[in-house]
């Protein structure tokens, strides 16, 4: 067997430590941005394919991450969580097509915003993923936390 030195092994570890960053981009106006993650058909292909023992781990590498997502909303409320003031659920219509049940819970604190949505309506939007939450022992359905950041109703 080969012996692999310390310091391969250390340059390894730094590797995989930023391969699961969110990569930043520098704008033409010299400010960072972070890369989104669109919550999508692939998205969700990718994780059905994960096996569910290490979903959880899939998930847990997505935290903090801006996400981009597409949701049918089920029901908008007045509840105080994570420093905002309402609750946003939605439904992720393109997840249950693989049969994946992913429930959003989008947190905001604009009531200009909340005033401007309907229930039954599509709304697709960005923000920071910060908690998923297993609703099954098969892991195949969970709830996502997300901090809003902006979004549009979308006409259909």
């Amino acid at each position: 067997m080969a012996v692999i030195s310390m310091k391969i092994i250390q340059k390894i570890a730094v590797a995989l430590m930023f391969a699961v960053l969110p990569v930043p981009v520098i704008s033409d106006e010299g400010a960072v941005k972070l890369i989104s993650l669109p919550l999508d058909k692939k998205f969700y292909s990718e994780f059905y394919r994960t096996p569910p023992v290490l979903r959880d781990d899939f998930l847990e590498s997505k935290l903090n991450t801006i996400v981009i997502g597409r949701g049918l909303i089920t029901s908008i409320k007045k509840i105080q969580k994570f420093k905002k003031n309402y609750r946003i659920v939605m439904m992720d219509q393109e997840a249950e097509r693989l049969n994946i049940r992913i429930t959003y819970h989008v947190y905001i604190d604009s009531k200009h915003s909340i005033s401007m949505l309907k229930e039954k309506e599509n709304l697709e939007f960005s923000g920071q993923l910060i908690a998923y939450t297993p609703t099954n022992s098969k892991r195949d359905a969970y709830i996502l936390d997300i901090i809003f950041e902006k979004g549009a109703m979308v006409l259909e």
